[in-house]
């Protein structure tokens, strides 16, 4: 799920860039690396990262993390390494081992990035609709014949109305995290949820996949309920009675 936090941040703010320049040089580079990005295969590009990132220069290994690390980990040192959240990036702060926590990140950029450059493409062009549908507004015209500044005629006023359709799309998002994770996970070697799933398909084992799917659709069940409330914070005259 770290993978969520780029694409809302990137998809939003290209949406946005896209649309106030419309028909410019940034408007066609952001909408031919959509297209990139809509039509790229996840596990092609997995590849390709690997190769270049980790074959070449060195930088982004895939697994979860290193030998050495995961020795520390499993507490097979003499350090004692507790495990607060399951989540190495934390436990290593928390254990104030920050080695473990640059080591769990370095594994973590290539199934993050792999599975952000395919999600942002969705959001980026649907902002970038959004925004432009709004952009044509009579209030959005008024705004400007007051005379305020057209950055906040951007933030104030298109922005947060072009944010509803986003909103709804980051939610349907979040299905697609998990069923391209499992992908990503495999090829990266990265021992996730969608890695698990995956291998306890393969070893037909009934009660661990009936697990899985139970927690993906509890995280797919909680994203719309945090979709509905994020559109009455949005927009103040959607409000539950």
């Amino acid at each position: 799920m770290y993978s969520f936090i780029p694409v809302i941040i990137v998809g939003i703010w290209l949406g946005v860039l896209s649309a106030v320049k419309q028909n410019t040089i940034i408007d066609h580079l952001t909408r031919i690396m959509a297209i990139l990005g809509w039509g790229f295969p996840s596990f092609v590009l997995a590849i390709f990262l690997i190769l270049i990132f980790f074959g070449i220069l060195g930088w982004f290994p895939p697994g979860r993390l290193s030998t050495w690390a995961d020795l520390v980990v499993s507490n097979l040192t003499s350090f004692h390494f507790i495990r607060y959240t399951g989540l190495n990036t934390i436990d290593g702060i928390l254990n104030w081992r920050w080695d473990i926590t640059w080591n769990a990140f370095r594994h973590l950029v290539g199934p993050v990035f792999t599975i952000s450059f395919l999600e942002w493409a969705i959001l980026l062009r649907v902002m970038r609709a959004s925004m432009l549908e709004v952009l044509r507004q009579d209030y959005v015209r008024t705004a400007r014949a007051k005379g305020l500044p057209e950055r906040v005629v951007i933030k104030k006023h298109a922005r947060r109305n072009a944010l509803i359709s986003a909103v709804t799309v980051g939610g349907l998002l979040v299905l697609g995290f998990f069923t391209g994770g499992a992908i990503t996970e495999t090829v990266y070697n990265y021992r996730g949820l969608g890695y698990f799933f995956v291998f306890s398909a393969t070893q037909l084992d009934s009660a661990a996949i009936m697990g899985t799917a139970l927690v993906i659709s509890g995280g797919v069940v909680l994203t719309n309920l945090i979709v509905d409330v994020l559109y009455a914070i949005i927009d103040p005259r959607v409000r539950l009675e």
